[in-house]
């Protein structure tokens, strides 16, 4: 493999070595996949992303940080992706029908076995074609992927694991299996890296491996700083629209903020949104609730710069909920937003060390609505405000990018 550093080397074929970056989403909106992109090409590497179909991006090749990306279409049948199983995502929901007849509850898991068999099929015949010398797998279901091309092509393997994958929220796989696999993953991979301190001291210390390196979602900072202090009153979350963000405790504690809007961005499915709509409605808040479509990664910052606070309210659904550390933390940084953070181990001791905003209940409505009341006041959020910029200033991605090329060197010298 060639030495990760400018000017690049070519290999003995007389190319540049080619990396394969596998990620089970449509990759266009994840900022870490474009990060991983972006370092592995200044480091010299042929990038080819792989990701997946969703009922939403049907189109098969794009385009990530300037590196081609291929979409794979499991079973390439439009209706298994629409009819209640998404390709990138399977859909957790059962159909109904009485408690005798098991047969159309049987039916979403033999289409979320099926998807998954063919997209697994698909991908492994993508990955030993492009016969990559370095696998870059975001989480663990992609990594049987990985593993078949390591043993096939000798590729050197990097396991990303974005999230604690057999404590996430609401997932129906048997977990002592998902703890058996990952700790194999562990294992095989050459290096194993995560996004959160938290996560790298439970994989360690479940696993009995050397602690995982942390690479954290740090933002780009704009080539234009944002907007100063903002008094218009708008409390911001961008993210998945889905259960266990905090998002419901958020317009309940709305209800009791006159003089507060709430905005929400993000990917979400449809049902859940209206569930949301329906609830705003209930608690007399509609009219003080917008729900926009996700935004591209590089224009995230711009949406929330401005913002009288972003909205961190992560709930204990999960082990993985718990120890997280959310991109948006340091995408409301680079955006000079002060936070509406939940009293979790790591996302709670980053807000209240750094003095980046409110640290609450997660599920307590009357704490939720007085930290937003504190932080509509103007001289608190413009203290916070500065911390913030402050914070983001010492915390940035050019920094977190160095850990991640380390990690890429470290397998060149292993």
């Amino acid at each position: 493999m060639c030495a990760l550093s400018a000017p690049p080397e070519i290999t003995r074929a007389g190319r540049h070595p080619r990396a394969l970056i596998l990620v089970r989403n449509t990759a266009s909106h994840d900022s870490r996949v474009v990060r991983e992109v972006q370092t592995l090409r200044r480091a010299g590497f042929d990038v080819l992303v792989a990701g997946v179909v969703s009922s939403s991006e049907r189109e098969r090749r794009a385009t990530v940080a300037g590196a081609p990306l291929v979409r794979i279409d499991p079973l390439g049948r439009p209706r298994l992706v629409t009819r209640g199983v998404s390709a990138g995502e399977p859909a957790n929901t059962r159909a109904s029908g009485s408690s005798g007849d098991t047969a159309p509850a049987r039916r979403p898991r033999l289409r979320r076995l099926a998807v998954t068999a063919s997209y697994h099929l698909r991908a492994v015949a993508l990955a030993v074609r492009r016969a990559p010398e370095l696998v870059h797998a975001n989480d663990y279901n992609t990594m049987w992927i990985a593993l078949v091309v390591k043993l096939l092509r000798g590729s050197r393997v990097v396991y990303d694991s974005h999230e604690l994958w057999p404590d996430r929220n609401g997932r129906p796989e048997w977990r002592p299996w998902l703890l058996a696999c990952e700790a194999m993953f562990v294992r095989f991979a050459d290096v194993t890296i995560t996004t959160s301190p938290g996560y790298a001291d439970a994989i360690a210390r479940r696993y009995r491996v050397r602690r995982p390196t942390v690479v954290r979602n740090i933002a780009d900072r704009p080539d234009r700083a944002p907007p100063g202090s903002d008094t218009s009153g708008v409390a911001i979350y961008v993210g998945g629209l889905m259960p266990g963000r905090g998002l419901e405790q958020g317009i309940e504690a709305l209800a009791q903020v006159p003089e507060l809007r709430m905005t929400l961005v993000g990917p979400g499915n449809e049902p859940y949104i209206d569930g949301l709509r329906s609830l705003a409605a209930h608690v007399g808040v509609a009219d003080r609730l917008v729900i926009l479509p996700p935004v591209a990664p590089g224009d995230v910052v711009a949406t929330v710069a401005g913002a009288s606070f972003g909205l961190l309210l992560i709930q204990p659904a999960c082990r993985s909920y718990e120890l997280t550390l959310p991109n948006k933390l340091f995408e409301y940084a680079v955006g000079g937003v002060p936070m509406l953070a939940s009293d979790l181990p790591v996302i709670g001791r980053v807000v209240r060390e750094h003095g980046l905003g409110e640290v609450v209940g997660a599920s307590n409505v009357e704490q939720i609505a007085a930290a937003m009341r504190r932080l509509l006041d103007p001289e608190i959020n413009r203290r916070t405000r500065e911390r913030v910029r402050a914070f983001a200033q010492r915390e940035t991605w050019e920094r977190e990018r160095e850990v991640l090329a380390g990690v890429y060197r470290s397998i060149e010298a292993s």
